[in-house]
C-alpha cells in the first residue's frame, strides 16, 4: 500500500512537536504522551501517562520522586533527615564556641580567640585601659592551635569600646601565660609565654617587642631565651635567662644586673638619689600568733625609682633573726633590707579577712576584703584617704567573687578592677556602674 506524507500529531494533545525515541516511535514535547505509527492502515497507537506540569518544577519534582511507594518513602526520609541536621548544627557550633559573639569580637573576621589574663592601666590621657592578650586562629580549624597566633586588644574601660587591636605575627601557637605591669618610668611591659616582651606606649598605644639585644649590655648580645617580671617587691626588674643559658636579673631604668643570687644583696648598695616614699600593706597571718588580727600598715622607706627595693614584710612572729628571739610585728631582716624607717597601723580596730591593697597614690588607697571570717562572707571594696585614713567610700554591691588575680586603674571618673576575665567601673562615689565578662564578649 503507498504511503502518504501527513504531519505527524500527538494523539492526546494534538501538538505537532514531537521527538523520535526510535523508528515509528515518539515522544509528544508538550505533554509527554509516547506514541508509535502503523505503517499498513497509518493508525497511531499511544501510551499517555499523566504527567505534572512541566510549568512547576516543584510539582514536576514532586510527581516524579513519588512515582512509586519505596521512592516516595526514601524522598520522605531524605526531607526528615535534612531538616534535623540543619536543625542541631547551630547548637553544636555554639557548644564548640563557648556562646556568642559580640560585634566588636572576631566572628566577623573569621578567627576564633581565646583570651587570657586582663590587665589594665591609665593612659596619658587619663583614660582607663584593659588590655586583653591572647591567641587568635581560623574558625575552620577547630582545637588546632598550631597555627595560631598573638593579638592585642586594647578596650576603653569605661566605655568598652574597642580602641585597638593588634595581631602578633611573631607569637605562634597557644599563648597560655601573660604578665603585665607598669614600671617608674611609665613604660607598661606586657610578657607572652615568657618569650615575648613588648613595652607599650602610654600615650599612642603603640606597642614594640622588646629583644635582649637592645638593652646593648653584652651580656644579652645572643638574645633572650626566657623572660618574666621579676617579683614586685623587688622593683621594677626583669628576670629570665639569655640564649647562652645565663640566669639574669635586670632593672632597666637603673641599667643594673644581677645573678638571682647577688639580687639579695643589692640593698647593701647606696642609691644615687633616696627618697622616703610611703607604702601601704596587709600584715600576714603568721603561724606563730594565728590569731593576732590582721592590720592594714602605712610604712615608710628610702628608695629610688627603677632600682632595687625589698618591700618589709609585716605580722606578728619570734623574730628567729634575733639572738634571743622575741615577740615583734616587723623582724630587724625586713628592717635592714627594706630600708624601712617607720610604719603604723593605718586603721586601728577595723577588721581584714583575705585583703588586699589593689591601688595605693599620694591621696587615696583602694582596699578589697571580706568583713568577717564566714565561708560566704561577700567582698567589699573601700577607697580611704591616704593621709587620714578617712573612709571616703564602700562599694559591695554586685562586686561578685574576685578571682586570686586583681588589679586597678585610676581616672577621673573613677576606677576600673580587673581580674582574670572580668571589669568593674566603679564610680568615684563608690558605685559599681557597669561589670562586664570579656572572655565571653570576645571569645568565639
Amino acid at each position: 500500500m503507498p504511503k502518504h506524507i501527513k504531519a505527524v500529531k500527538c494523539p492526546q494533545c494534538g501538538s505537532t512537536r514531537a521527538t523520535m525515541l526510535r523508528e515509528d516511535h515518539y515522544r509528544c514535547d508538550s505533554c509527554s504522551t509516547e506514541f508509535f505509527l502503523d505503517s499498513d492502515d497509518i493508525t497511531i497507537h499511544h501510551k499517555h501517562e499523566t504527567g505534572s506540569d512541566r510549568s512547576k518544577p516543584i510539582s514536576a519534582l514532586w510527581d516524579t520522586v513519588t512515582a512509586s511507594p519505596r521512592r516516595k518513602v526514601l524522598f520522605l526520609l531524605a526531607l526528615a533527615f535534612f531538616f534535623t541536621f540543619m536543625t542541631i548544627i547551630p547548637i553544636i557550633a555554639l557548644g564548640i564556641f563557648g556562646g556568642s559573639v559580640s560585634r566588636n569580637s572576631s566572628d566577623d573576621k573569621g578567627v576564633s580567640l581565646a583570651c587570657e589574663q586582663l590587665m589594665t592601666f591609665t593612659s596619658t590621657a587619663g583614660r582607663p585601659i584593659v588590655l586583653v592578650c591572647g591567641s587568635a586562629r581560623p574558625k575552620e580549624s577547630i582545637g588546632d592551635w598550631d597555627n595560631a597566633k598573638g593579638f592585642m586588644y586594647f578596650l576603653d574601660g569605661e566605655t568598652h569600646e574597642v580602641i585597638k587591636e593588634l595581631l602578633l605575627p611573631e607569637v605562634t601557637g597557644r599563648v597560655s601565660l601573660t604578665d603585665g605591669r607598669q614600671f617608674a618610668d611609665g613604660i607598661f611591659y606586657v610578657i607572652l609565654n615568657k618569650q615575648h616582651l613588648y613595652a607599650i606606649d602610654r600615650s599612642t598605644l603603640d606597642v614594640k617587642e622588646i629583644h635582649g639585644e637592645d638593652y646593648k649590655r653584652p651580656e644579652f648580645s645572643e638574645g633572650f631565651g626566657e623572660v618574666e617580671l621579676y617579683y614586685p617587691q623587688y622593683g621594677d626588674a626583669l628576670q629570665g635567662k639569655t640564649n647562652l643559658g645565663k640566669n639574669f636579673v635586670y632593672y632597666p631604668i637603673a641599667n643594673k644586673l644581677y645573678t638571682e643570687e647577688s639580687v639579695f644583696d643589692a640593698y647593701k648598695e647606696k642609691l644615687p638619689e633616696p627618697k622616703l616614699t610611703t607604702h601601704f600593706v596587709f600584715s600576714d597571718q603568721t603561724t606563730d600568733y594565728e590569731d593576732q588580727q590582721i592590720q592594714l600598715v602605712r610604712y615608710h622607706v628610702l628608695e629610688q625609682a627603677g632600682y632595687p627595693r625589698h618591700a618589709p614584710s609585716f605580722g606578728w612572729e619570734n623574730d628567729s633573726h634575733s639572738y634571743y628571739p622575741k615577740k615583734v610585728f616587723v623582724s630587724n631582716y625586713h628592717k635592714e633590707h627594706s630600708l624601712l624607717q617607720s610604719y603604723e597601723d593605718f586603721t586601728p580596730g577595723a577588721y581584714y579577712f583575705s585583703p588586699k591593697v589593689i591601688h595605693e597614690s599620694a591621696d587615696q588607697i583602694l582596699i578589697a576584703f571580706k568583713p568577717t571570717a564566714a565561708a560566704d562572707a561577700k567582698w567589699m571594696l573601700r577607697c580611704l584617704d591616704a593621709q587620714t585614713a578617712k573612709v571616703l567610700w564602700t562599694c559591695t554591691e554586685e562586686v561578685g567573687d574576685f578571682d586570686f588575680y586583681i588589679a586597678a586603674s585610676r581616672f577621673s571618673g573613677g576606677y576600673v578592677l580587673v581580674d582574670y576575665s572580668n571589669t568593674w567601673l566603679i564610680s568615684s562615689e563608690g558605685k559599681c556602674v557597669s561589670t562586664m565578662d570579656v572572655h565571653n564578649h570576645f571569645r568565639s
